[in-house]
């Protein structure tokens, strides 16, 4: 990306065949209750892509459907 990625880029995840997979992030670009604040006034959400991020297509990285998502809450 022209600028580089943004808090909530994340890594690809690949999932096996068996359709079960078991993964830990740690995501050093945001926090709870600074700058960029997950918990800030519009809010945020967990979005899950149907395709893997191509780093470079701006902002979703051409990843596809969004197939899940779930709402960040305190």
């Amino acid at each position: 990306m022209p600028e580089g990625p943004h808090a909530g880029d994340m890594p690809n995840l690949h999932v096996p065949d068996s359709g079960k997979l078991t993964v830990e992030v740690l995501n050093e670009m945001v926090t709870l209750d600074a700058e960029p604040a997950l918990l800030d006034e519009d809010g945020s959400a967990i979005v899950v892509h149907a395709a893997a991020d191509d780093y470079q297509t701006d902002p979703a990285g051409n990843a596809g459907d969004r197939i899940a998502c779930g709402v960040v809450t305190e």
